[in-house]
């Protein structure tokens, strides 16, 4: 695209999140390009964070309004349709916008996004804060913005091109905080902090383990300044971490517990932080309570062996067990999730996994059915494991060797009946 240098480029970024949330990859988006020297006079950034049940045409409506050279879309798989709703709006009313999606809905399979969807312009693959700055850049330079490292691009031929990989951010502390910088105001419930990127583990329907690779850290006094802002926000009682794993090593959780404490002793808590359950005992389940959770979220996800084989995940029922009671006398929520629909589980082996978390009396038994996502290790290998999905976002499971599809939704609706049964006894 072209641009008149002599104006601010207009971008604007569109967030569509569940109701009460704000979208964090948004704010580090801007963030980390409003402190680009480059960049300063040169791009004018507004940001819409607007709810995923807002009519798309409204959220174009909007975002027109403010007449974008640039619209940034974060795309998840819960919001894709409507995301790709809004940008083709856009693309139809003012046809210079370049539209811009990102995200693990479209990165992952960007050319073939760009292929079926010729509303977008570009996406963004992978980590994007960096990429993102570094193509707003070219836009202002009047340079071809399918060269910018960890971009696909729609080129001037019409032709699908795909810029090298960006290696990723090798220092997180790199990215300014959205929320020290006031890019993001903090919201009561819906503030998260993220303390690492990365999965320790490497389950084959989750994208976090495989999208990011090794683990890397924001420091800790990072971390701890953003806790301190958080927990002293007017009108901000609670929190989370977006962390895969809140207990990731005992040191780590040790020192946040003493961050926490002092914000938990004047009535700050952490609803539903992710744990490996396995790793939690009385002393863990101490310093959880200190730190101020309330409630956890946790596997096991199946208990059935050929899908845990299958999926890559380790289960210890007697360790898990050991960690749902020690969380329970510290006066925690636990919340045991399971998966309809994983390749190898038998309809038989998902209401097993539904009685063992049921008699473990948790607090909450929540399931939900598979989604073969792109990106994922089962969206590669779904044809080999034979897994039959919508091709749609957010692409759920229609059928496997082991379950048909009305046996899928016979389970759904009678996990339903169980689950509101539990709630209904507690």
């Amino acid at each position: 695209m072209t641009h008149d240098s002599d104006n601010p480029l207009r971008t604007v970024l569109v967030g569509l999140n569940s109701p009460g949330y704000q979208s964090l990859a948004l704010g580090y988006l801007r963030a980390y390009a409003q402190a680009d020297a480059r960049l300063a006079g040169r791009v004018a950034f507004q940001t819409l964070d607007l709810t995923v049940d807002v009519d798309p045409w409204w959220v174009a409506y909007r975002a027109l309004d403010l007449e974008p050279d640039v619209i940034g879309v974060s795309v998840t798989c819960w919001n894709a349709r409507s995301a790709f709703e809004i940008c083709r709006i856009v693309k139809q009313a003012r046809p210079q916008t370049l539209v811009v999606m990102g995200g693990p809905e479209v990165g992952p399979i960007a050319e073939r996004v760009l292929e079926r969807h010729t509303e977008a312009d570009v996406v963004v693959r992978g980590e994007g804060e960096e990429t993102f700055s570094e193509l707003l850049y070219a836009i202002t330079r009047g340079r071809r913005v399918e060269y910018v490292d960890g971009v696909s691009a729609r080129a001037a031929d019409g032709s699908v091109v795909s810029a090298q990989e960006r290696p990723l951010i090798a220092s997180l502390d790199s990215i300014p905080s959205p929320y020290l910088t006031g890019v993001m105001s903090p919201v009561d419930g819906g503030a998260y902090i993220e303390s690492y990127r990365g999965c320790p583990h490497h389950c084959s329907y989750c994208f976090e383990g495989k999208g990011y690779g090794r683990i890397r850290r924001f420091s800790n006094e990072r971390v701890a300044e953003e806790i301190d802002l958080l927990a002293t926000t007017s009108g901000v009682h609670s929190f989370s971490f977006i962390d895969p794993v809140f207990n990731l090593t005992p040191d780590r959780l040790e020192w946040l517990a003493g961050r926490l404490a002092p914000h938990a002793v004047r009535g700050t808590r952490l609803h539903t932080v992710e744990v490996d359950i396995e790793r939690v005992d009385d002393a863990q389940a101490a310093l959880l309570a200190s730190a101020g959770v309330v409630s956890v979220e946790t596997g096991p996800q199946s208990i059935g062996a050929d899908a845990l084989a299958t999926c890559r995940r380790a289960f210890n029922p007697e360790r898990f067990v050991a960690g749902v009671e020690a969380l329970k006398r510290a006066g925690i929520s636990v919340e045991c999730d399971l998966i309809i629909g994983l390749p190898g589980d038998t309809v038989k082996d998902f209401f097993a996994g539904i009685e063992f978390c049921l008699d473990l009396d948790p607090g909450i038994v929540q399931t939900s059915t598979l989604h073969v996502l792109p990106g994922t290790d089962l969206y590669e290998r779904a044809e080999e494991l034979g897994l039959r999905y919508d091709p749609e976002p957010p692409h759920e499971i229609v059928s496997t060797p082991t379950i048909s599809y009305n046996d899928l939704r016979r389970a759904e609706v009678r996990a339903v009946f169980l689950q509101r049964q539990y709630r209904a006894r507690i």
